[in-house]
């Protein structure tokens, strides 16, 4: 057991239960499948750091070999929910797919597993997280024009994401080809270790940074768009008013019935007014 390593890992692991916290907080207020998505990426992702911690407390082979598997199965299972949670915002994502997805991810490294030994697992897991990373942050390109009205000003916080990821993958490949293979988790090397953690803790922090400032971004200009539309309503509906009072007030020759009706749109105009007012304070 290396000490370092179980710090980083511990450190590592509490950041990603606060991505569940905020992501689960996001889905309460919001009811919305995108965080359905990042709840499911950030628990996967929780509990890849609690396998990769069990490996390096425990000292039976097999349970340690079992251990590592699981962190190599939870870790690019974790990055496709991150990637159909950030995508969702400008891209409609489909259910089915990722289930399809999640499968492949499932079954492919048992056979790996199988057929080649763990050795094999642990690369197939790195490329296809590294891929992950890679199309997360560069497919916001294809779609920019739709993908930037939609963030606003948090592109600001997907740029200096993009370059902490940028830098964190040719970081990790040199750490994962320096370390037989298995990562970091194996070295005894300390520079290693702490340049390993650093920046995938930064990262990760960012990521939970730039989800947080875009989710906040997006219910503000949501917030302002409503806003205008409620006051444009409301404007509407005390101009119907004014202008049926005046008429009910003005013109002699209204008789009973017409009084009765002009009173009953002004009626139903207060009670349209309310609810507006209602739904203005709600924001």
């Amino acid at each position: 057991m290396n000490v370092l390593i179980v710090f980083g890992i511990l450190i590592l692991t509490f950041v990603r239960l606060i991505g569940i916290i905020v992501s689960v907080d996001f889905y309460y207020d919001l009811k919305s499948n995108t965080y359905i998505y990042l709840t499911f990426a950030w628990s996967l992702w929780f509990f890849s750091g609690i396998f990769a911690l069990l490996y390096q407390l425990e000292s039976n082979r097999l349970l340690q070999e079992i251990f590592l598997f699981m962190n190599y199965l939870f870790g690019p299972l974790s990055l496709l929910f991150l990637l159909a949670g950030l995508s969702s915002y400008y891209l409609k994502i489909s259910p089915n797919k990722i289930l399809y997805v999640s499968l492949i991810l499932i079954i492919t490294p048992f056979i790996v597993y199988i057929t080649l030994g763990l050795i094999f697992v642990s690369i197939y897991s790195r490329i296809i997280i590294f891929f992950i990373f890679l199309i997360l942050f560069l497919l916001p390109n294809f779609k920019f024009k739709k993908f930037k009205e939609k963030i606003g000003r948090s592109i600001r916080w997907y740029y200096v994401t993009f370059v902490s990821i940028a830098i964190y993958i040719p970081i990790q490949i040199f750490l994962f080809i320096g370390s037989n293979f298995y990562g970091i988790y194996t070295s005894e090397n300390v520079k290693i270790i702490i340049i390993g953690y650093v920046s995938i803790i930064l990262t990760t922090i960012l990521i939970i940074a730039y989800t947080i400032h875009l989710e906040y971004n997006i219910t503000y200009e949501q917030k302002k768009e409503l806003k205008d539309k409620y006051s444009h309503d409301l404007g509407n509906i005390l101009q119907a008013i004014e202008f049926s009072h005046f008429l009910s007030i003005s013109d002699n020759n209204l008789n009973d019935e017409d009084l009765k009706e002009t009173h009953d749109i002004i009626k139903k105009k207060f009670k349209e007014a309310s609810e507006t007012l209602k739904k203005i304070r709600k924001l």
